[in-house]
């Protein structure tokens, strides 16, 4: 095991001037530190920073000057109003992260002497690691300790504990240290107790993608589905994803509508389901059940997704600020505090249920604002006349979309009476124009309905098996009220498009709506598409089996492990692995020591030893020109032999790191004999 001797620091007595080369160090290690942040910073800040890189850049080549104290202090209440104009609560972690961030940047512009360049290096530390408040990917963690080597090689340099310059020994020292410190985090991850955070803060909202709102108007989920950013993964305990038509990932429930926006009902404590008098929903035993994990990506929204009827197994989530899963009268899976971060949750989902639903439920089902779409409720309550049941006068509306309608991302703008415009002008739509419409057909007619939003379908990894659902999977659909049933979901657009449902939104776009996705599919190149699941697979495994590490799964791994938890169990388990990991290093140093001596040092140990035969006091610590110094004073008779030896060990030593040949070493003790 190689150690590093590092000397105690004094930062009062610090005074030397910063060498080029760890400026450089600190240029590459500041640079690696903001981009760990890039993807939060404002666009002002990104553009502070450019500057200042340059402004120091140029002072290192001695073209500019520092800047004063009042260039400086101008500098620092800019960005402080420039953080509160552009934060909305500018108290909070965000903001007071890029203030963090900006002293760190301005921090280099006065970094001059090695004192300030410590003190760049520790607020260093604290930059990167406020960066993994934020997000903790694989990439983040590359970078991150990409960031932490060049810090830490920075430090050592200017300790001066091994060269004045990031010379490629001081690298391999610090990558060094870093690797003998990885048993002893593998041993803290692994069976230091997991505890709770001791606090948690909210994150701004401005970083999570909303994805589904609670609300939609026309227009809102085509504007969606153009984005192709991750929603959520899932994994099945069976290995394999149920068909695509029943990949239905139910979200919440759209009641109250203005003749344009639907909008969700607001749920209060008394529309939860906690009494008899509430909705009931029941899964029958007899049902078949589909057990899957959830990985669900920051939202900034409190409800979350699953296949009804959804049950979640646990109701502490693996995420920080979620703690409680609540279940709305309209079955809907809420959570107290919104998503802010990535959480895993567990749910079973049974596909037969049945449903309690009360009167006063039923009659929100029914209501639509007066004086809008009058074509549309004549032309409703007509065929509700000619047909002979409702699902007659159902099949009757579908078929009416299954002639002329259009599925498209880019339908024209509708007036006043979307509804009216929508179905008997225009006839071009996507899922929300289908849903909007058919609830309203349903209701002119006295038969409940409601817009449900959530996603459909997701593209399923074969090789890593699980599936991924994204923002262009997001979909809305109806379910109507049929008294022998319940709540039945009915999806218009499958009647439109039924490709959308079976084989997913990319698949039946034209190419004149692929081209205003945000992003561009490449199908032909399908090693791109592999290696981009592979990529995907790669970060769920992270985030499953890394970042959702808790103590409940810390404790099945440690029951699977030691069989009973025992604290005599525990202290071995602790104990042993730190016996290895010192067994291993101390083989390393006994290794290390028992390495073949070279021979000009077995030469110098020779001259000590003969020196000492006659007579001179020895100090193993003097150079060489002090020992021969001496010699020449204590043995004047050896001067000749001495005044040869003398350039023949300088030149050994000090003019080459290999060691002499044989031939070499065999002539040099020959001359020392003779002392």
């Amino acid at each position: 095991m190689q150690t590093v001797h590092t000397n105690k620091m004094n930062l009062n007595t610090i005074t030397d001037y910063v060498t080029r080369q760890s400026l450089l160090g600190l240029l590459f290690s500041q640079v690696g530190a903001v981009l760990l942040h890039l993807q939060r910073l404002p666009i002002w800040l990104v553009i502070l920073a450019i500057s200042v890189f340059v402004w120091r850049i140029q002072v290192f080549r001695g073209q500019w000057s520092f800047p004063n104290r009042v260039i400086r202090t101008c500098l620092v209440l800019c960005s402080i109003a420039a953080i509160i104009g552009y934060y909305s609560e500018w108290y909070s972690l965000e903001p007071m992260v890029t203030l963090l961030v900006i002293a760190f940047l301005l921090k280099l512009l006065e970094v001059e002497r090695q004192r300030d360049a410590v003190i760049l290096i520790f607020v260093g530390f604290f930059v990167m690691a406020s960066a993994f408040l934020f997000d903790q990917g694989i990439v983040y963690t590359i970078l991150g300790i990409i960031v932490l080597w060049l810090l830490s090689a920075c430090l050592m340099v200017l300790h001066g504990s091994q060269s004045r310059y990031l010379s490629q020994r001081t690298m391999r020292t610090v990558s060094i240290l870093l690797l003998q410190a990885v048993p002893l985090m593998l041993l803290m991850l692994f069976f230091f107790p997991r505890i709770g955070a001791l606090w948690s803060v909210p994150l701004q909202s401005s970083n999570a993608v909303t994805g589904v709102s609670d609300s939609m108007a026309p227009g809102d989920f085509s504007n969606l589905t153009r984005s192709g950013a991750l929603a959520f993964r899932v994994s099945f305990e069976e290995s394999q994803p149920p068909v695509a038509s029943l990949r239905y990932w139910r979200g919440l429930v759209l009641t109250q509508f203005d003749g344009r926006r639907w909008q969700r009902q607001e749920i209060n404590a008394p529309n939860l389901l906690k009494s008899h008098s509430q909705t009931i929903y029941e899964a029958k035993n007899s049902a078949p059940n589909l057990r899957y994990d959830v990985v669900l990506e920051a939202t900034n929204t409190k409800w979350i997704y699953g296949i009804p009827y959804a049950e979640v197994l646990n109701n502490l989530l693996e995420g920080k600020l979620n703690s409680t899963v609540i279940r709305s009268s309209n079955n809907e899976i809420l959570l107290r505090q919104p998503v802010t971060q990535r959480i895993q949750y567990s749910v079973n989902s049974s596909f037969d249920f049945t449903v309690r639903e009360t009167s006063e439920s039923l009659r929100q089902a029914l209501l639509l604002p007066r004086g809008f779409n009058p074509r549309t409720i004549a032309m409703a309550r007509q065929w509700r006349l000619e047909a002979a049941s409702i699902e007659a006068y159902i099949d009757r509306v579908l078929n009416f979309y299954r002639q002329g309608f259009i599925y498209t991302l880019s339908p024209p703008k509708l007036g006043l009476n979307t509804v009216d415009d929508f179905l008997f002008s225009s006839q071009r739509g996507f899922c929300e124009h289908f849903a909007s419409s058919f609830v309203v057909l349903m209701r002119s007619v006295g038969i409940p309905a409601r817009v449900v939003t959530g996603y459909q379908g997701g593209e399923w990894n074969a090789a890593d098996q699980y599936l991924i659902v994204r923002q262009y999977d997001a979909h809305a659909w109806t379910e109507v009220w049929l008294p022998q049933r319940g709540w039945t979901r009915i999806d218009p657009t499958a009647a439109v498009a039924p490709n959308r449902i079976e084989a997913g939104l990319l698949d039946t776009l034209t190419e004149d709506d692929q081209g205003l996705m945000e992003f561009r599919a490449l199908p032909s190149f399908v090693w791109i598409n592999r290696l981009a699941l592979k990529w995907d697979g790669l970060n769920y495994d992270w985030q499953r089996w890394v970042l959702s590490y808790d103590q409940e799964k810390q404790s099945e791994w440690l029951k699977k492990i030691l069989g009973e938890v025992t604290p005599f169990r525990m202290a071995v388990l602790l104990v042993a692995p730190g016996v290895i990991m010192l067994s291993f290093f101390g083989l390393l140093a006994l290794r290390q020591r028992s390495k073949p001596v070279l021979r000009k040092v077995k030469l110098y140990h020779y001259l000590l030893r003969k020196l000492k035969h006659n007579g001179l006091d020895v100090d193993s610590s003097s150079t060489f020109g002090q020992l021969f110094s001496k010699s020449y004073a204590c043995v004047p008779s050896k001067k000749q032999q001495l005044s040869e030896l003398e350039p023949i060990f300088e030149s050994i030593f000090y003019r080459s790191n290999k060691d002499i040949e044989l031939q070499e070493f065999l002539r040099v003790k020959k001359i020392i004999n003779t002392l």
